[in-house]
C-alpha cells in the first residue's frame, strides 16, 4: 500500500515536472524614442525558425518610450534566439536601402554582432530557464 501511495504522488507531480514553464521580458533599448511608431519582435525556437523565421513566436508593441519592455510568458526552457526592429512608420516591415542595408533601428538577442548580414542564431542565442528572466536588447 506504501508502494502504491508513492507511485501515486509521483504520477500527480510528473505533469507539473513536465510543464515547467519560463517567462522571457525582453528589454529592449530605443536609439530614436522620440520616432514613435512599433516594435516588431520574433523568439525563434531554433536555427532553422531563426533562419526563415517559420515558427517564431511574434510580438508587435507600441514604441513608447526608451525602454521598451516586451514579455513572453509560458516559454518551454530551452535555447532560443530573438531579433527585433522598430517600424517607425509602422508599415510591419524593415525599410532597407537599394542595396538592402536597414533603413530601421534593429537588434538580437545578446547583442549580437552585424557583419554584412545578420548574426548566427548561435551568436543571437540565449538559453531560457525555468522561472522568469530578462534579457536586453540595444537598437542600432
Amino acid at each position: 500500500m506504501e508502494m502504491l501511495r508513492s507511485l501515486l504522488v509521483v504520477m500527480g507531480s510528473a505533469p507539473a515536472f513536465l510543464s515547467a514553464q519560463a517567462t522571457l521580458n525582453v528589454e529592449v533599448i530605443l536609439n530614436k524614442p522620440e520616432a514613435g511608431g512599433q516594435l516588431m519582435m520574433l523568439l525563434c525556437p531554433s536555427k532553422e525558425a531563426y533562419d526563415d523565421e517559420k515558427g517564431c513566436t511574434p510580438k508587435v508593441v507600441r514604441a513608447d518610450g526608451r525602454t521598451v519592455r516586451v514579455t513572453f510568458p509560458d516559454v518551454t526552457p530551452g535555447t532560443y534566439a530573438v531579433k527585433v526592429f522598430h517600424d517607425i512608420n509602422s508599415n510591419g516591415e524593415l525599410d532597407t536601402s537599394w542595396i538592402g542595408w536597414p533603413q530601421e533601428p534593429y537588434g538580437f538577442s545578446n547583442d549580437a554582432p552585424v557583419n554584412m548580414g545578420p548574426p548566427s542564431f548561435k551568436l543571437a542565442a540565449i538559453t531560457v530557464k525555468e522561472g522568469a528572466q530578462t534579457s536586453r536588447i540595444n537598437l542600432r
